[in-house]
């Protein structure tokens, strides 16, 4: 597994708190931020691109938790497709690993 960068564990320091009271687990490694278990990329990532990821996470969380959402996210995909851009599916994460990108 790749060391995190210097950008990464700033970005930690800030999303860690707002991820406690949003109940979301969140860690991080040199490849991937996890949200939740979910693989988010941001192998070059800044700080503030890291903290983007967690936030589009988050928004698309709460969206699905809180009905005063419900109703305008069924609506809208494209901010959906947006947000999940960097997101890594299992399949994908298996893949990489194998190929030793990632442990």
């Amino acid at each position: 597994m790749r060391e995190m960068t210097n950008d990464t564990r700033i970005a930690l320091e800030k999303i860690q708190p707002i991820a406690y009271e949003l109940n979301i687990d969140v860690r991080a490694d040199g490849s991937f931020l996890y949200c939740d278990g979910q693989p988010i990329g941001i192998g070059c990532n800044s700080t503030y691109a890291t903290i983007n990821e967690f936030l589009g996470y988050a928004f698309l969380r709460m969206c699905q938790r809180e009905y005063r959402f419900e109703e305008g996210m069924a609506e809208a995909k494209e901010l959906q497709e947006a947000i999940k851009r960097y997101w890594i599916s299992k399949a994908a994460l298996e893949k990489i690993r194998k190929a030793g990108e990632v442990e």
